[in-house]
């Protein structure tokens, strides 16, 4: 028996030893696909006698390249260092560096970042006398990089797109291709796209490579794009003895042009592909891969498989329903604190959510409970760029003297502010001794465009519009903020990827200081707090609880897994669907983002959803998520918060759909909170910062307490936390 199948299963010995031909390897989650893989490469040099150099191995990532490097050094030695074992990108380097001045390239050229090349956008949008406001640099970026993934030059779209948005993106596309030719630079699409022009220029230069990769070996195979499909076929069109690896389970990046559908091509453009196989799992336990079958089986779109593990668990996966998200926060700090005395780590415990907003209530839960955490994928809440800006504006309100803060906002958004101006109103605040603020306030005598004094004079407006502090709550003021300032329709009108996740952290911000203000009304303490917050621990702890985003979770495992905010349009979140068809397709990735999440977890899983959720400062009620309904029942033990009790005596009885799905077996979670329907007029109760104080009114979602040094207050039940006497 070959060495490089020992230990191994039927499938993957089989995925090993089938060399000749095209081999479709269907990996689940957790199924040794990496293993089964360098095995495989081992296989054809120790014992086919197959040369290094004319094995190709392509990943994605850098860091999976040299994961992928490693573990074939180690069974085959230094003999290793020979293979291709390329990202898509590193592959076109090395070919383009030796042909590049073919296309008129300089074999030196040089590949612009990001940075880099917003900046060229920038340069050519001034040269054609468009407005950055207008046409924003990022989103042109982004559709030129669509058209590059499609293979579309840009004479091709200028064709396409003859009026509106479209026509100017075709035009800036064209003068930056103009540039990039120009200067002899690349950036990180045209990787691909020149390499493909080379081989269908220079036939005989494509033949080079063809003829040298015997073996072409391509991983997580899903998430190819069209123009990484292409590359691939044209290079393994001689030999045909192509392997790719990969699940449509867990095909989750269409957003970044991933096609899930080169799977099913595959077998179209590869006659006589053998497909097999990999389903034992040997991260997560049964109990969990029971789940994770039962929520993904509902996709349509999908090749048949069950994932089955020898880990045999009879436990059954937890289910909270919780009141709200703090409830729902507590319950997972309090579960944390309960698994890690057990002798787990933190760095072996998850929280898993759909969109990054969902992190705030976790992070400050999380302090208060001294539980250290790391975010994966974003920055922790604070430090995010929107919120800043948010807080630079309130310390402005707090502070006229805050020079900084009134400088990071006073051209956010866009107000006509550049160096040149900007020195023009520091120069008068300096020459008249006065703070910046003060300045910005006599505008009309600064040498500045009437456009910028326009501008800046509705911004004075909306300081001193805000200014009397206590006329307003906090989350108040920032809503008014928020919108007055231009802020709302800046993100709105953005066609950066990202504005959708940055009101989503506005709405966060606005539901914290609404929390906040049932405590503490006072701004200043607000602001401080949140710098305080900010600066506190900031340390990279190693043994910390992992808070992240589904999508940066994929290739990580952890012993336990929080997977939270399960509601129908969190989680499921369908945004911007055109037609059924579109909804359905978007559906079925939203259910591999479940399957992702679900089998990140190797012993325990928990999943949990809160009957109300607080956004922009209101409160929403969301059904419970479908992917939950989808589990059988006898595989769960659900939970949910006694404030739950309440919802069905004192609320409209549309809420009762929402929590359909509890059985009667339901075991009660013991909480210390009262819910609404535990109060009574003329109660007295106690308060944190208010102290003692009298019941004199209850509604829906207020309740008002005459307390005794601070007179009559109104609280949002939800968050009081009042406690009786």
């Amino acid at each position: 028996m070959s060495k490089f199948i020992q230990n191994m299963n039927e499938n993957q010995k089989k995925a090993i030893l089938e060399t000749e031909g095209a081999i479709m390897i269907i990996a689940g989650a957790g199924s040794g696909k990496t293993r089964v893989l360098t095995h495989r490469i081992a296989y054809l040099i120790g014992e086919k006698n197959v040369y290094e150099n004319n094995i190709l191995a392509i990943t994605f990532t850098n860091k999976a390249a040299k994961e992928m490097k490693d573990r074939v050094y180690n069974l085959v030695g230094e003999t290793a260092k020979y293979i291709w074992i390329n990202t898509f990108h590193s592959l076109c380097v090395r070919i383009l560096r030796k042909y590049i001045d073919l296309l008129n390239y300089n074999k030196n050229f040089t590949i612009l970042d990001s940075g880099e090349q917003k900046s060229v956008i920038k340069t050519i949008l001034k040269n054609l006398n468009y407005s950055e406001e207008t046409y924003e640099p990022n989103a042109i970026l982004k559709l030129i990089s669509n058209a590059k993934n499609q293979y579309q030059s840009s004479k091709s779209l200028q064709e396409q797109s003859r009026f509106g948005f479209m026509k100017v993106v075709a035009e800036v596309y064209s003068e930056y291709e103009n540039y990039l030719q120009k200067n002899s630079v690349l950036d990180f699409d045209d990787l691909l796209v020149k390499t493909i022009d080379l081989f269908k220029k220079y036939p005989d230069i494509l033949k080079v490579y063809q003829h040298k990769f015997h073996y072409i070996h391509v991983d997580e195979y899903q998430d190819t794009n069209l123009i990484q499909y292409k590359l691939i076929k044209l290079l393994a069109d001689y030999h045909k003895n192509i392997c790719v690896v990969g699940d449509d389970d867990q095909s989750i990046y269409s957003w970044r042009g991933a096609n899930s559908d080169n799977i099913k091509n595959f077998e179209k453009d590869f006659k006589n592909t053998k497909i097999i196989f990999l389903d034992q799992n040997y991260r997560s336990n049964s109990r969990i891969l029971e789940v994770a079958n039962e929520v993904i089986k509902n996709n349509v779109d999908r090749k048949e498989k069950r994932l089955w593990s020898n880990n045999n668990s009879e436990t059954k996966i937890n289910v909270y329903s919780a009141y709200n998200d703090l409830d729902e926060a507590e319950y997972v700090a309090k579960k944390i604190k309960e698994i890690t005395s057990t002798g787990v780590d933190y760095k072996d415990i998850a929280v898993l959510y759909r969109a990054n907003y969902l992190s705030r209530s976790f992070e400050n839960t999380f302090i208060s409970h001294s539980i250290p955490y790391k975010l994966i994928g974003s920055l922790k809440f604070l430090q995010r760029q929107e919120v800043k800006d948010i807080i630079a504006y309130l310390n402005v309100l707090v502070n006229k003297q805050d020079d900084l803060s009134l400088r990071r906002i006073i051209n956010v958004p866009k107000r006509g502010i550049g160096n040149s101006s900007m020195e023009k109103i520091e120069r008068y605040a300096i020459n008249n001794n006065l703070s910046l603020y003060d300045a910005l306030s006599q505008i009309n005598f600064i040498d500045v465009s009437k456009k910028i004094k326009e501008n800046i004079n509705k911004l004075n407006f909306v300081f001193e519009k805000y200014s009397c502090l206590e006329s307003y709550n906090i989350d108040e003021l920032i809503l008014g903020i928020y919108r007055e300032s231009g802020y709302e329709e800046m993100l709105k009108t953005s066609k950066d990827d990202y504005s959708d996740s940055r009101i989503e952290n506005i709405s966060e911000l606005v539901t914290s200081a609404k929390q906040y203000s049932q405590i503490n009304n006072s701004l200043i303490d607000f602001v401080s707090e949140m710098s305080l917050t900010s600066d506190s621990d900031d340390e990279n702890l190693e043994n910390s609880v992992t808070l992240s985003t589904v999508h940066a979770s994929k290739g990580l495992e952890y012993n336990t897994v929080f997977i939270v905010g399960l509601e129908e349009n969190i989680f499921p979140s369908i945004r911007d669907v055109d037609d059924l068809e579109d909804e359905n397709k978007k559906m079925e990735e939203e259910r591999r983002l479940a399957y992702v999440a679900i089998t990140r977890a190797k012993e325990k899983l928990y999943l949990s959803y809160t009957n109300k959720r607080m956004q922009f400062g209101n409160i929403k009620f969301n059904a419970i998520s479908r992917f939950i309904k989808e589990i059988p029942e006898n595989l769960i033990f659900e939970e949910r918060s006694m404030q739950l009790g309440s919802v069905y005596n004192n609320e409209d009885d549309n809420v009762n759909k929402f929590i359909s799905r509890l059985t009667p077996k339901i075991k009660i979670k013991e909480k210390t909170n009262f819910s609404f329907s535990s109060y009574a007029e003329g109660d007295k109760v106690s308060h944190k910062k208010f102290g003692i104080g009298i019941v004199e009114k209850i509604d829906n979602t207020t309740i008002t307490v005459n307390f005794e040094n601070y007179g009559i207050k109104n609280l949002l039940i939800d968050y009081a936390n009042l406690v009786k006497e």
